[in-house]
């Protein structure tokens, strides 16, 4: 049992790291939902990298130099894969395999990567496990709320659509395209999840889920008289 409290961060890890091989070599690169075990299984992956990052030690006095290595994956691989489909004039605007090669880089690399990152950095610079937690189940209750589907729309200065077509995992919850208001009301029902997320008491959970045991202490028998002649 010491050894899994003691390695918890890393058990975790590996099998973070395993699931993401699954998941970047086995599913497809693709927008849409095909079957609800690929969003199952994803989002098991990520409980698995944030419990590692939660619990990851952090006492250690160079330990804040790690929050560095984010920077290598995103300038070494993520943003010269997204740069390239605006810079070449590669529109993404179906989901073959361009859009889908697309998608998956800027929704499921992109936007985790940034989530760690940040629970990352707040884990090394002192963070409970809980508090790391909320940050990023925070952020994850946000983007699958439609947030940023919506905000897509007006950011853009486009033509609000009669229907969030292209929402996949909102589309899953409602059996067909959502109405862009049904999508509205859909992301005002996710305010009391995110506020709940805030005000769970995940490091009083997680305190007494790894807590010692406490040992009976035995008491020491008391010193015989001595006899004095």
């Amino acid at each position: 049992m010491k050894f899994i409290k003691k390695f918890f961060w890393l058990i975790c890890l590996l099998i973070g790291i395993a699931g993401f091989g699954v998941t970047w070599f086995a599913l497809p690169h693709q927008g849409p939902i095909d079957k609800i075990w690929w969003l199952i299984f994803k989002l098991a992956v990520y409980c698995f990298i944030i419990l590692a990052i939660a619990f990851f030690p952090n006492k250690h006095k160079l330990g804040y130099l790690l929050v560095i290595l984010p920077f290598f994956v995103f300038l070494g691989y993520i943003l010269p894969k997204i740069s390239y489909f605006g810079f070449s004039g590669i529109v993404p605007v179906k989901y073959d395999e361009v859009g889908g090669e697309f998608y998956t880089v800027l929704y499921l690399l992109l936007y985790p990567m940034i989530n760690f990152a940040v629970a990352f950095a707040y884990r090394m610079g002192g963070g409970s496990p809980g508090k790391v937690i909320k940050i990023s189940l925070f952020g994850v209750v946000l983007i699958f709320s439609g947030f940023l589907d919506l905000m897509w729309y007006v950011i853009n200065s486009s033509v609000l659509p009669s229907h969030l077509q292209y929402s996949s995992h909102i589309i899953i919850f409602f059996g067909r395209a959502p109405t862009y208001f049904e999508g509205i009301i859909f992301a005002l029902c996710h305010i009391p999840i995110l506020a709940a997320v805030l005000l769970l008491p995940f490091d009083k959970w997680i305190s007494k889920i790894f807590k010692e045991p406490e040992t009976k202490s035995v008491p020491e028998p008391a010193p015989e008289p001595v006899n004095v002649q």
